[in-house]
């Protein structure tokens, strides 16, 4: 069942740029880009850095500043190498970003 968590709002985000925030323990990094609104892990898939929301933004991929590997921001799946980062889904209410995020087991 989803459980959409307030994460920040619309405001806060800016384009082509990641916006971190830190939900149950999780970093995910929330971009916006031409009006739509992504989440994913902040951890890239190739060596485990938190660093994608320091990422540069091309068309819907972000780069991974460490090593250069790309992610789709749709799917999480990475467009340079065999991995993928975990995605999350998105809600805009208003002003307020939510973000589903599952219950940790």
């Amino acid at each position: 069942m989803p459980r959409f968590i307030k994460a920040t709002t619309l405001q806060q985000l800016h384009e082509r740029r990641g916006t971190l925030v830190n939900i149950d323990g999780q970093d995910i990094v929330i971009f916006k880009h031409h009006g739509d609104v992504f989440a994913l892990s902040n951890v890239c898939a190739h060596q485990h850095f938190s660093m994608l929301h320091q990422g540069e933004i091309e068309g819907c991929e972000v780069t991974c500043p460490m090593h250069g590997w790309k992610y789709d921001m749709k799917t999480g799946k990475s467009t340079t190498g065999q991995g993928r980062v975990a995605t999350f889904g998105v809600k805009v209410a208003g002003d307020e970003v939510l973000i589903d995020v599952p219950d940790l087991i």
